[in-house]
């Protein structure tokens, strides 16, 4: 039986998923759209040589293991290198020397473009020819993913204990991603409690990320509204503008208080930045059960880089 370490194509594309899938249920990853999409990826040829193929090492043409990488080729701003991003060997094949074989063939690799291969971040460099399974943090931040976890199961919970709407959350990578989306794509939708009544109800906030193109960037970009017992308070004086933050449940909502024209008001703070600053400051939620109406007033000042 003959090893060797090849380039994916297309028809590795059932493979690499499966490879894929498993080395994110090691890592406690849930991420099926990214493998779609991934996966679409490969059956495209969509590679470059700064983000080349994945790598497979095959024994007969079966898929034992495999490894993603980015290549930064030498220049004026840096010597280059070879960074992994994902690397496994399947079960069967761990503690056989495979590991050892592909970590070598991204050696070559490095070493043919000039450069040299990146240390691993957040593992000791054996991990390649011992555990032969690794993803790099710039893959996924597993510190960020455990502290998006807490503060759902958080919110979650104190939902339940207080009464409040069931938080809903689809993360982007439980949704159909696309490389090139189309403007108004949904990549993830949710809700979440944002302003305490004086009656005890609560008012959520429901956020829909869209695919947006404009002159300050093109990506996804957050779409509020604002809902009262499971029915859309309807915006005035135009659209609302809310903290990313809530869309991560980093936030617990305040107890509004009356206003002298009968409107029911919290404050909160807010920040967005891009290309050529940030908005930062604070902005009034009104709320008219009366009218049925949710409308904001800014204290926003733009500060340039």
């Amino acid at each position: 039986m003959t090893r060797f370490v090849r380039a994916a194509s297309a028809a590795d594309a059932e493979a690499a998923a499966g490879l894929l899938t498993e080395l994110h249920a090691h890592f406690e990853v849930h991420r099926p759209a990214d493998i779609v999409r991934r996966t679409r990826r490969l059956t495209q040829n969509d590679y470059s040589t700064w983000r080349p193929a994945p790598l497979l090492i095959v024994e007969d043409e079966t898929p034992l293991g495999f490894a993603t990488y980015q290549l930064d080729e030498p220049a004026k701003w840096g010597p280059g290198g070879l960074r992994i991003s994902e690397f496994l060997i399947t079960e069967s094949a761990r503690g056989t020397g495979a590991g050892a074989i592909l970590l070598a063939e991204l050696q070559e690799v490095a070493r043919a473009a000039g450069v040299s291969v990146s240390e691993p971040n957040q593992a000791a460099p054996e991990v390649f020819t011992t555990v032969e399974r690794y993803i790099g943090a710039h893959v996924v931040n597993f510190a960020f993913e455990k502290r998006r976890a807490d503060h759902w199961s958080s919110l979650r919970a104190e939902a339940a204990e207080k009464g409040w709407p069931a938080p809903q959350l689809n993360d982007l990578w439980h949704t159909e991603l696309h490389d090139d989306p189309e403007i108004g794509h949904l990549y993830a939708e949710g809700e979440v409690p944002f302003i305490l009544l004086p009656d005890g109800r609560v008012v959520t906030a429901r956020f829909r990320t869209i695919y947006v193109k404009e002159y300050l960037g093109h990506g996804p970009e957050n779409r509020w509204t604002l809902a009262l017992s499971g029915s859309e308070l309807r915006s005035v004086g135009g659209g609302l503008e809310i903290d990313h933050s809530w869309s991560r449940a980093e936030n617990r909502p305040a107890l509004a208080v009356p206003i002298d024209d009968g409107r029911l008001m919290v404050n909160y703070s807010y920040y967005a930045s891009n290309h050529f600053g940030s908005d930062q400051g604070t902005i009034d939620y009104l709320i008219d059960l009366v009218e049925a109406t949710a409308s904001q007033r800014a204290h926003v000042t733009f500060e340039e880089d």
